[in-house]
C-alpha cells in the first residue's frame, strides 16, 4: 500500500511554490537572462578561484553571503515582522519552500532545527563551485537577515553525503 501522506505534503509545497510565484516573489528576470548568467557564473566562479586562490574563494563566499541576506530581506518584508528566534529560519525555510522542497521545523530544548529533505542548489552553477559553500553562505545571508546576532549551524549536509540537511539556531 501506497503511503499518500508524502503525495499530500509535497504537493502543499508545490502549491505554496506556485501561489508564491503569482503573488511576484519569485524572480521577475526572464528565463533566457537568467540562463545567461548562470553560463556566465559558471565560467567566472571558477576563474576567480583559481586566479586568486584563497582571497578569490572568499570575494565567492561573501557573494554568496550577500545574496542571502537580500533574499532575506525580501522574504521578510513579505512576511510577518516577528522579531522571536524562530523567525530567523523563516526565510531559509521559505525559500525551500518556494523551490518545493520537503522540510520539517522542529523546536525543542531552545533549539530550532530545520530539516531539508533535498537540495535547493543541486543544479545550481553546475559544480562550478563546490555546494557546501554556496549552501553555507546563502544559508547564513538568510539567517542574518532577520537576526545579525543570531548563529546557524549545519551539522549535516546532503551535499557532504548526509541523507538530509539540518540547520539549526540555537537560543
Amino acid at each position: 500500500m501506497v503511503d499518500t501522506s508524502k503525495w499530500v505534503q509535497r504537493d502543499k509545497y508545490r502549491k505554496f511554490a506556485n501561489n508564491w510565484k503569482l503573488i511576484g516573489v519569485s524572480s521577475k528576470i526572464d528565463f533566457k537572462e537568467q540562463r545567461l548568467l548562470e553560463e556566465i557564473m559558471h565560467k567566472l566562479l571558477p576563474l576567480i578561484r583559481d586566479s586568486f586562490g584563497e582571497g578569490g574563494l572568499d570575494v565567492i563566499k561573501k557573494a554568496f553571503f550577500l545574496v542571502g541576506v537580500e533574499k532575506g530581506q525580501e522574504i521578510l518584508g513579505l512576511l510577518d515582522d516577528t522579531k522571536d528566534v524562530s523567525s530567523c529560519i523563516m526565510p531559509l525555510e521559505t525559500v525551500c519552500m518556494l523551490m518545493g522542497i520537503e522540510s520539517i521545523l522542529v523546536k525543542e530544548d531552545g533549539n530550532i532545527t530545520l530539516h531539508v529533505f533535498g537540495c535547493p542548489f543541486k543544479t545550481t552553477m553546475q559544480d562550478s563551485i563546490p555546494k557546501n559553500i554556496l549552501c553555507e553562505c546563502y544559508s547564513k545571508g538568510l539567517v542574518y537577515a532577520a537576526n545579525p546576532d543570531i548563529l546557524l549551524k549545519q551539522p549535516c549536509k546532503s551535499c557532504m553525503g548526509d541523507d538530509h540537511c539540518e540547520f539549526v539556531i540555537e537560543s
